[in-house]
């Protein structure tokens, strides 16, 4: 009998949290580290046995913890304002204090930061690459609007430049096969995850399960745990009863509320069900291609935020028919604007909230409440 998906889980947050300090005791990792944004090949870094660390993913852990205000307060200490990134304010609001509930992550060595998510991270990135005085590496990816042919030679050059300077930093050789076999295991990880979150339209499955569940596509899509959590999940989730369509099905845009306990706000869904959300497929990239030059280019180059508007109004609105759902619930998210620009185009009725991923002062409930009962009243 195999490991539970709660197992699994489990075994990937230890393997991923095993250098920070709070357990390794202020002992140096055994591997080189880098600390990457979430759209970073990290393929690359796993087949050059590099470990790697995703700062935004932490803000987000910091905020469930309860601790988020005491760090983003120390942030506009060191003069970043609350109008900045919070993924950006709540970890460097902790790196000044030295403190975060699963302790401070291991010094990076190097500093990866990629643009096809949005342009903040490279300008945190340069910040962080003052902190600690390393070299910062930008991959630039032009996106669906450059000519492909020209798009494919510019990044692949990037990255076989990334993977010189990564065989460097570890003092190992890349092993062609190596990442060829790591490709497939993100390419199984992510086609595992797609089988899950369809289901949410299908079941009642808790949506929170769904915004925590994703977080191991993020920090471990290529290693085969991952894949078998997935697996697991859905073997899970398809023994749950069928979706109630007596409740309006709403569908979720944005981030999920990090500080908050469903990660959503059930408080103001009254006799509804969340039954799709965008960002639980953010990370269904698609490594298509003969290579592993193909693979990586067609997988990050062309993630959801770096599409053409009219690619991203398709597959959104194609996704939104798919989840049955007649509205949604929209997140003008204080710290990330590309991703409600990138859904402006949707056809179904919505509410628009000001809201922020892990600032939870910055959201006025009574007014989100209001603002909720309007779209209820027009369905």
């Amino acid at each position: 009998m195999g490991l539970s998906s709660l197992q699994l889980q489990a075994k990937l947050m230890r393997e991923y949290y095993r250098d920070f300090s709070k357990y390794a005791k202020g002992k140096p990792p055994a591997k080189k580290t880098a600390w990457v944004t979430a759209f970073t090949p990290v393929e690359i870094l796993e087949a050059l046995d590099i470990q790697y660390i995703y700062p935004e993913s932490y803000a987000a852990v910091i905020a469930a913890s309860g601790r988020e205000q005491t760090l983003l307060k120390e942030s506009e200490l060191q003069a970043l304002c609350r109008d900045c990134c919070s993924y950006a304010c709540c970890i460097e609001g902790s790196l000044a204090l030295e403190s975060a509930p699963r302790g401070m992550p291991p010094r990076p060595d190097v500093l990866i930061a990629t643009n096809n998510q949005c342009n903040t991270l490279p300008n945190w990135w340069n910040i962080l690459a003052r902190r600690y005085g390393v070299p910062l590496i930008v991959v630039d990816y032009p996106g669906e609007t450059a000519d492909r042919q020209s798009a494919y030679g510019y990044v692949t050059a990037q990255h076989m430049d990334l993977i010189k300077r990564m065989e460097q930093l570890s003092g190992n050789e890349l092993d062609d096969s190596r990442l060829a076999e790591l490709i497939e295991q993100s390419r199984t990880s992510v086609a595992a995850w797609e089988r899950v979150r369809k289901l949410l339209a299908a079941r009642e499955i808790e949506p929170t399960l769904l915004f925590d569940g994703i977080s191991f596509l993020i920090t471990s899509r290529c290693k085969p745990e991952t894949a078998e959590l997935y697996e697991a999940m859905y073997d899970e989730f398809s023994q749950l009863p069928p979706a109630n369509k007596s409740r309006k099905g709403i569908y979720w845009l944005g981030y999920p509320l990090w500080y908050h306990e469903k990660r959503y706000l059930p408080e103001i869904l009254d006799g509804c069900r969340i039954c799709g959300s965008n960002y639980i497929s953010w990370w269904s990239l698609d490594y298509a291609g003969d290579t592993a030059m193909e693979q990586l280019f067609s997988a990050y180059n062309y993630t959801f935020l770096n599409l053409a508007q009219s690619t991203k109004d398709a597959r959104l609105g194609e996704d939104i028919r798919r989840s049955g759902a007649a509205g949604a619930v929209t997140l003008h998210n204080k710290s990330c604007k590309c991703d409600f620009v990138s859904a402006r185009n949707i056809a179904i009725p919505q509410a628009e909230l000001e809201i922020d991923m892990i600032d939870r002062t910055f959201l006025d409930l009574g007014q989100a409440k209001r603002q909720m009962d309007v779209l209820l009243e027009n369905l």
